[in-house]
């Protein structure tokens, strides 16, 4: 989505920031209680916002390794209307009410080594899913039972390997697929085809970069929006900042709350307005603690909430949660939490993890190579791969 910056009405930023207010992070009620939101200078602002940048990047930069397991609680709200209630018709047993929801809860295994661009995950085979009725908050009975997909991944920078678990009518997994592929130069592209694998380093990511020269949570934005906020006609649109800080001091812990404009498109093309307002404190040496993104028509389009706990020196997530919006009515679409466990940094890995013998391969699976056209039985006994001959 192509953006430029801008500032807008005061009267709804005040609303944007009465809003930050309301959500704010769980577990921080008290200390949000306890602020008064000060305004920083303008002549403050690029040593401030440099020092929130530097400080997020050099705790991510620490990671080297970093494995454990993550717990993720999925809701998608499908409305009357939406175009996927024809796939919940096939295996909702009743007609479905106005409004339902997705529920979904899965664990997950996760192992990466971010120097050799290394990635594994595994989804256990347990996942649950649930279809709600939202209003009567009572699960729908179901035609036939609802399968989520489990397996492991393996990601390097030339291939992706997938394995699939194949199960039966009961849920239970019988066999294994394996399907590798190359990847394009540069990382995964749409016309790779390949499944999404879970990276965890992803979960700390505030911003995204378009440039795709940083991969640190905060995308360079930081440093863009002070180039842009010292141009003529960006540092003050229309009277107003395209750029807020406000601090404030509770006992030993410094908290400051960041407001950024800019000016977008929705997708009838319409010119909008958004403002992310970011917060954070001395406590977690600034890493982003919350984000709020909201437009001006005074609804809200998405909130993420961090929570960290330090590891071996490095501030990591503990739980991170995420809400997104429909921006015409203010209705909530999809909501996540993930909850980290069992976390381990920095420990040395074997490149082993990284292959098809981290699959859990049984005897006789297949192994499809889409890169030499080849196909492979796995072999317990020897813990190899044969060669099938097809002549």
């Amino acid at each position: 989505m192509s953006t430029m910056l801008l500032s807008t009405k005061l009267s709804w930023v005040l609303i944007v920031l009465f809003m930050l207010n309301v959500f704010i992070l769980p577990g921080t009620a008290e200390d949000n209680q306890q602020c008064q939101w000060v305004p920083v200078s303008q002549d403050n602002f690029a040593e401030i916002l440099t020092m929130i940048n530097s400080r997020i990047e050099k705790n991510y930069n620490k990671i080297k390794t970093w494995q454990g397991k993550v717990t993720t609680v999925y809701d998608s709200v499908i409305n009357e209307g939406d175009g996927r209630r024809k796939l919940y018709e096939k295996i909702v047993d009743k007609a479905l009410p106005n409004k339902i929801i997705d529920h979904v809860e899965l664990t997950r295994e996760f192992v990466v080594d971010v120097n050799k661009e290394f990635l594994y995950d595994s989804i256990y085979p347990d996942a649950q899913q649930e279809i709600i009725d939202d209003q009567a908050g009572e699960k729908l009975p179901l035609k036939k039972y609802v399968q989520i997909a489990s397996g492991k991944n393996v990601l390097t920078p030339n291939y992706q390997l997938n394995c699939r678990d194949i199960k039966n009518q009961d849920g239970v997994v019988i066999r294994h697929d394996v399907i590798k592929q190359l990847r394009s130069p540069g990382g995964t592209t749409c016309q790779d085809n390949l499944n999404t694998v879970f990276d965890p380093m992803e979960t700390m990511r505030v911003f995204g970069d378009i440039t795709g020269k940083s991969s640190a949570p905060l995308g360079g934005t930081f440093a863009k929006y002070l180039a842009f906020f010292n141009e003529k006609g960006g540092h003050n649109i229309d009277g107003h900042s395209t750029i807020t800080i406000e601090e404030c001091n509770v006992g030993d812990i410094k908290k400051y709350r960041i407001t950024l404009l800019i000016l977008s498109k929705d997708d009838s093309g319409s010119t909008v307005y958004v403002s992310s307002i970011l917060t954070c404190s001395s406590e977690r040496d600034f890493n982003i603690d919350s984000f709020l993104a909201t437009y001006n028509n005074g609804k809200m389009v998405e909130s993420k909430t961090w929570d960290y706990g330090l590891i071996g020196g490095i501030f990591l997530p503990k739980r991170k949660t995420q809400q997104k919006f429909d921006y015409h009515t203010g209705d909530l679409t999809n909501q996540s939490t993930i909850s980290f466990i069992d976390q381990k940094v920095n420990n040395s890995i074997s490149n082993e993890v990284f292959t098809y013998k981290n699959l859990g391969l049984k005897n006789g699976d297949k192994f499809i190579d889409k890169a030499e056209n080849k196909e492979y039985h796995y072999k317990e006994a020897t813990k190899t791969l044969e060669l099938i001959n097809k002549d």
